[in-house]
């Protein structure tokens, strides 16, 4: 079996700790280093090192793979979800990194999304046993936008029912765990036919009802502007 080559890791975030626990769980040597904690220049720490993952903000990528010209000699890796550029190669995983290190069946379920027509996943991130898919590069800010909003702005919203609940109605945020739950188990069974309330059943007055109950809050626009999409897909 072909050996696995040691990984670099640019960056100390938590991309980075996440990535760097999923290959420590595989066997996969790393090296790491950081603008925090530099030591000697990262051309000198990496210099052994393929791929190397540029796992630091989006609008430092580029500025860096210039300021340490030696690092174009091996092959980089940003995991940008919308960054297009010829400096690194991209592989974004599909997946939502939270302050606590996961399961390795947790990381192992992680899909990769890649540019079509460059370097095939087993020779972009050899030694990982992940699914990948391709799209096209002129895509991919359409694709991050579509994983923004179903992930960090759900996000939002059950940020503020759990705010709402504990601190207005003297609901346990726990009390809804159930009903967070349901709806991701009736999601992924069956998308078409999962959405309910007052939208699904096209109930004026309740949806009136409900933004009248809004007035003066921000989150009043965000229930109008998804009425307004539910109308225009349907």
């Amino acid at each position: 079996m072909r050996q696995v080559p040691e990984y670099g890791i640019v960056g100390d975030g938590r991309a980075a700790r996440h990535v760097r626990h999923y290959l420590a769980l595989l066997g996969i040597p790393v090296r790491s280093w950081s603008r925090r904690d530099p030591g000697a220049p990262p051309p000198d720490v990496l210099r052994s090192c393929s791929p190397v993952l540029l796992l630091i903000r989006d609008e430092a990528i580029v500025s860096f793979v210039e300021a340490w010209p030696a690092l174009r000699g091996t092959r980089l890796v940003h995991f940008s979800g919308s960054l297009v550029t010829d400096v690194a190669e991209a592989a974004h995983p599909l997946m939502t990194f939270g302050e606590d290190v996961y399961d390795l069946q947790v990381y192992r379920e992680m899909p990769f999304v890649l540019d079509t027509g460059r370097t095939p996943f087993a020779e972009l991130l050899p030694g990982l046993p992940n699914h990948s898919f391709t799209i096209p590069a002129s895509d991919r800010a359409y694709y991050h936008a579509l994983c923004v909003m179903a992930g960090n702005f759900s996000t939002l919203l059950w940020q503020k029912l759990f705010r709402e609940f504990e601190t207005r109605l003297r609901i346990p945020a726990s009390a809804a765990h159930p009903y967070a739950r349901q709806i991701i188990a009736n999601l992924l069974a069956d998308p078409s036919r999962s959405l309910t309330g007052p939208l699904s059943r096209g109930d004026a007055h309740t949806i009136a009802a409900n933004l009248g109950a809004l007035d003066g809050d921000p989150f009043q626009d965000v229930y109008a502007a998804f009425v307004r999409a539910h109308d225009h897909r349907s």
